[in-house]
């Protein structure tokens, strides 16, 4: 050893004895919630073919991944910025697309760029469900989302849902180019109608456009803006009926789980990785200064040319759970 000071990456994280032990049995109840649900566990590794971390075709995720030269073949691959694009191949190779499964995981990640109160090398678990998709399975994998969050030990919990086909729908109407969806995006997430409202008039756009996103941005709260939500699309014409009937199922499903869920709804919600579509939902706890656990629908790949493969999955920090379950608040940030 050539030098004895001990160095770590800004960012990084070293588990030392006591947190690693801690570490390892919050890691023992997540196996036992998972096997509970019924969902298997797999194991993908940290490093692998660019073809299996990218499959998803996310702009934001393909960025995020850090690309290293394999020297026995000169040839690069990556290091996982999410394990979710590992997951749906696993799909593809035990079932190529037929019936339904159920996988669970855990494992180290690498961020390239992450958020404000985010760290580089989050300890990521998850679960994903593929094939066909109904008010339960969403209800099924919200309800073990919020039961991973519980090993927090924190007292309340709020469900933020939302569903992607309203904006994703209303920016296609728009014809924007990539720079402008990517700005107009960004505006939305900061629920910033002043500089929205700019940004339809510089760009000339639609005003009956500009004032129904309005008013979606301001129909966001408790379940009970759903009855507000169901008017507004009634008067905009807009074909989305079913899209805000599912929302109210799931939502009043799990209202008040476990005695400590709260249901918050918000259709202009668009963070999370890109190749997300559909019913989203995020888990808030008081005690933590972002998300503690996102998840959402999304196609995972595709059978054949008009049969995609359907699924739904979140994925958390367990970091996050173990520091909240000692009392510790944000110590990376």
């Amino acid at each position: 050893m050539k030098a004895k000071n001990f160095y770590i990456p800004d960012g990084i994280e070293y588990y030392m004895p006591s947190d690693a032990v801690k570490l390892e049995k919050i890691k023992s109840k997540i196996l036992k919630i998972y096997a509970k649900y019924n969902y298997t566990y797999v194991i993908p590794p940290i490093f692998d073919n660019l073809d299996n971390l990218l499959n998803l075709k996310s702009t934001d995720l393909d960025s995020e991944t850090a690309l290293v030269l394999d020297k026995r073949t000169s040839k690069e691959i990556g290091i996982r910025a999410d394990i979710t694009p590992q997951i749906s191949k696993i799909d593809y190779q035990m079932t190529k697309g037929s019936g339904n499964s159920r996988f669970s995981y855990m494992g180290d990640i690498l961020r390239l760029s992450p958020g404000p109160f985010d760290r580089i090398n989050p300890y990521q678990t998850g679960a994903e469900y593929f094939g066909k998709l109904n008010n339960s399975i969403d209800i099924e994998i919200i309800k073990l989302m919020i039961d991973l969050v519980l090993l927090s030990n924190e007292k309340k919990i709020v469900i933020e849902l939302g569903d992607l086909s309203f904006i994703n729908n209303l920016l296609l109407d728009l014809n924007l180019n990539d720079f402008n969806r990517s700005a107009l995006i960004d505006l939305i997430n900061l629920k910033s109608t002043c500089e929205i409202k700019e940004f339809f008039k510089i760009n000339k756009l639609n005003v009956k456009k500009l004032n129904l996103l309005i008013e979606l941005i301001n129909l966001s709260g408790d379940i009970k803006v759903l009855k507000e939500l169901k008017s507004l699309i009634r008067i905009n014409k807009i074909k989305a009926s079913l899209e805000l009937t599912n929302l109210t199922s799931i939502a009043n499903s799990i209202n008040k789980f476990r005695g400590i869920s709260e249901v918050q709804i918000d259709l202009c919600e668009l963070h999370g990785f890109n190749y997300q579509s559909g019913l989203i939902y995020t888990a808030y706890v008081p005690n933590l200064r972002k998300e503690i656990a996102r998840g959402g629908r999304y196609v995972a790949y595709n059978i054949n040319l008009n049969k995609p493969r359907h699924a739904t999955g979140f994925s958390l920090d367990i970091k996050d759970i173990l520091n909240l379950s000692v009392g510790r608040r944000d110590t990376y940030v």
